[in-house]
């Protein structure tokens, strides 16, 4: 008697470990997603300002060519709304997509973890199996 209680007790013990590091595991991988898109928001909002600088000198050289020729000035407004354009939208795409990358990492870090807690779990529920069979428990009377 006290030997199945202590096979109970071992194998309890073996599920409350498996728990753990089912747990430990799925933490550590939604912290990891969680910095992926803390670093993925932080390359978007690099982007962003490094367009706004880049709009911000178009303007500037853009009102110098001005001062010294009204066409000059108008040629250059034009090229420099256009390379401001393309700039935002190169840099929101980079943005949209590092974002999608990092909440794709999130989902197959999710699903892995649900893999392991299923496989963990049916690992355990067979070693239960396994000493009821030894110990004779699941035998019906």
């Amino acid at each position: 008697m006290a030997s199945h209680q202590q096979a109970k007790a071992n194998t309890e013990s073996i599920m409350d470990s498996a728990k753990n590091a089912a747990n430990s595991a799925q933490e550590k991988a939604s912290n990891a997603a969680n910095s992926a898109q803390e670093k993925a928001s932080n390359a978007a909002n690099s982007a962003q300002e490094k367009a706004s600088n880049a709009a911000n000198s178009v303007q500037e050289k853009a009102s110098n060519a001005a001062n010294s020729a009204q066409e000059t000035a108008s040629n250059a407004a034009n090229s420099a709304q256009e390379a401001a354009s393309n700039a935002a939208n190169t840099a929101s795409a980079k943005a949209s997509n590092a974002a999608n990358a990092a909440s794709e990492q999130k989902d197959q870090g999710a699903g892995w973890i649900q893999q392991k807690t299923e496989q963990i779990g049916n690992a355990a529920q067979g070693a239960v199996d396994g000493v009821k069979n030894t110990l004779g428990m699941d035998q019906k009377k």
